[in-house]
């Protein structure tokens, strides 16, 4: 049996960043015997219909982000032309959250809810055997008109029973190329590597729950150190990026983590990203031997008001305690911030600029709030009447914001524009004491001239400077994966 898995990308998302969703579930898959191609195609991908329908699978699997709707759409519109009586399956964030909206928009004939892994292999065995489909857990399908929802597939408990990531399904040399993902470091090959599925902390705005849910777990340190090995040896990798939602929560494991990277002389730079209150001194010293060159931090607001009210589990004590550590240890800082949130004033306003000069990331991104469907946000915003759209493509490419609460769009703009301009220096001029780096990136742009016109149609929109350079790269990486 053929089975076709398809990332339908767009612009917004990195990419550099190789599916390892449909990676995982197509290294489960593969294991059954089934003949297995991963199709993860540009935005401006012209000729990926043509090679799946070359392929003429009996079953098609789609991972959908919310972002993702209207491409989805496009391609199941096609597939279903040209491929009569194929099987389409879509899983992931959005129908996992809203299952009923997603099967009247898309029409498949089956959704997967929830960690899809063994969902679809119990799926595709009984398709292929001819047998009742009923029963599965996180399936949904219509019966006799009517569509059965299910819940969500239960977690896997054990992540080391997967398989690793199928990367030789995909040509995943595409995916490996500079400056890669880890901001200020410039990396030849660096990729993503997930170690922990779940998070504890209740972000209003965050839907990693909805698919992994709170309870965290974790690969064993051994099972990660051999797909790291495994990187290196086969495709020569020399970073990583650990996409975990928090790395540093179980330090016993991080430890022992660091400390087999450090017996083992593996040598890799790495970054990850943390919740403020989970590190400390002991864990970092380590973290850093072990080759840790950044952390990203969510400081989100400098508020302890608007902090609570997005259940973001932090304060400020804690916000400068985490700064004031990795500074001291030598070890990059990012740090992200959220605008247009619950409970926000201009004072509020004020604190978070505040906040930001204190801790002196050294490296800072910002972005508006926005709902997403499964969501605890997104029923306060129904709830409340903040909604001014439900165009999902705003709050990502176009960076504008979704919510009408406090204050105007414009208004919304012109902070975001203010509060970048203060960390110019800090993002990008800074670069004038690494010359060898700033090389690389001046190359870089002039090698792609059309990248830079691309960047300035973002920049004249949103008037950030990092929204050129967020441009550019969208365009470079497209570039460098044709």
């Amino acid at each position: 049996m053929k089975i076709a898995l398809i990332n339908p990308r767009i612009e917004s998302y990195s990419t550099s960043l190789p599916p390892l969703g449909l990676l995982y579930i197509g290294a489960v898959l593969e294991k059954e015997k089934y003949d297995i191609k991963i199709y993860d195609p540009l935005p401006n991908d012209k000729t990926y219909l043509e090679k799946i329908i070359h392929f003429n699978p009996d079953i098609i699997g789609v991972s959908v982000l919310t972002s993702y709707l209207y491409r989805t759409k496009y391609i199941i519109e096609q597939v279903r032309e040209k491929l009569k009586g194929v099987i389409i399956i879509i899983g992931g964030v959005h129908p996992t959250a809203v299952p009923q909206e997603s099967f009247n928009f898309l029409k498949p004939d089956f959704i997967v809810r929830g960690e899809g892994e063994y969902v679809m292999r119990e799926l595709c065995l009984r398709l292929k055997e001819g047998k009742s489909f009923e029963n599965i857990q996180g399936l949904c399908y219509f019966r006799e008109g009517k569509l059965l929802i299910s819940q969500p597939a239960t977690s896997i408990e054990n992540l080391d029973e997967l398989p690793l990531p199928a990367r030789h399904l995909i040509n995943f040399k595409k995916y490996l190329f500079p400056p890669g993902v880890i901001r200020g470091y410039w990396s030849e090959r660096c990729t993503s590597v997930m170690t922990s599925r779940g998070c504890p902390f209740q972000c209003i705005w965050c839907g990693t729950q909805t698919i992994f849910g709170h309870k965290v777990r974790r690969r064993s340190v051994l099972n990660v150190i051999k797909e790291l090995e495994l990187l290196i040896k086969n495709y020569n990798v020399d970073s990583v990026w650990f996409v975990d939602d928090t790395f540093t929560l179980d330090k016993k494991w991080v430890i022992e983590f660091c400390n087999q990277i450090i017996t083992r002389k593996i040598r890799l730079k790495w970054g990850c990203q943390a919740h403020v209150n989970t590190i400390d001194e002991e864990m970092l010293k380590i973290m850093k031997r072990a080759g840790l060159i950044q952390i990203d931090f969510g400081v989100e607001s400098g508020s302890e008001k608007v902090l609570k009210a997005l259940k973001k589990g932090s304060n400020i004590q804690n916000i400068k305690r985490a700064f004031s550590i990795t500074k001291s240890l030598g070890i990059r800082r990012m740090a992200t911030f959220i605008f247009n949130n619950p409970e926000e004033t201009e004072e509020d306003i004020r604190k978070t600029f505040k906040i930001a000069k204190e801790i002196k990331p050294d490296f800072v991104s910002s972005f508006f709030l926005t709902p997403f469907p499964g969501t605890e946000l997104m029923d306060i915003a129904k709830e409340r009447g903040w909604l001014v759209s439900d165009n999902y493509l705003m709050g990502g490419l176009k960076k504008e914001p979704l919510l009408k609460i406090h204050f105007t769009k414009e208004k919304l703009f012109k902070i975001r524009r203010k509060f970048q301009r203060q960390f110019l220096w800090t993002n990008f001029f800074s670069l004038i004491f690494k010359p060898r780096y700033l090389a690389k990136i001046i190359l870089l742009f002039f090698s792609y001239p059309k990248g830079i016109l691309k960047g300035l149609s973002l920049f004249l929109k949103t008037k950030v400077f990092d929204d050129f350079v967020f441009g550019f790269l969208i365009y470079y990486a497209e570039k460098r994966q044709q």
